[in-house]
């Protein structure tokens, strides 16, 4: 076993030795041990997490884009009203922070320009889910307003 020597101060020394039945060195290995597994990951482990996640990123949106991108579009060809269409048209996906896609997405969906944020997040979470409570990723909202959109562009010159 590896011998080290530590520096204490005199105060936590003399505490110490009150307590002459304390095994310091193991107390101290314990130390040490939980100190070495409770910072983070180092970057060679984290790399392999990284690369981990991006491959389940790209998994997640290989099967989910279409689907979410069909219900945007159904959406569009079956129930929107033209002048839902031109709001959620309008929706520029890179200039609004995916925190506010709901958001932005209900307004579009709203025909009630009175009505609050969260009326106008339920009625777009009943739109893409059939279910007030259900809320979609950020991603899912995006891709839901991408074939959405892709309606509006194939329709508006023929309106």
């Amino acid at each position: 076993m590896a011998r080290m020597s530590i520096y204490v101060t005199d105060e936590l020394k003399e505490r110490m030795d009150s307590r002459p039945n304390d095994n310091w060195s193991g107390i101290a290995q314990r130390a040490f041990e939980l100190q070495l597994n409770s910072t983070l990951k180092g970057d060679s482990d984290m790399t392999a997490v990284i690369e981990r996640l991006r491959a389940s990123k790209a998994k997640v949106e290989e099967q989910q884009r279409p689907e979410w991108t069909r219900y945007g579009r159904d959406w569009a060809t079956d129930d929107a009203e033209y002048d839902q269409l031109v709001r959620v048209g309008k929706i520029d996906l890179d200039l609004v922070d995916e925190d506010d896609l709901l958001a932005e997405l209900g307004h579009a969906m709203s025909d009630d320009p009175d009505a609050d944020i969260s009326e106008k997040t339920s009625l777009a979470c009943v739109m893409m889910t059939g279910e007030e409570d259900r809320m979609p990723t950020p991603q899912q909202i995006a891709w839901y307003i991408e074939g959405a959109q892709e309606v509006w562009e194939e329709v508006r010159d023929q309106i």
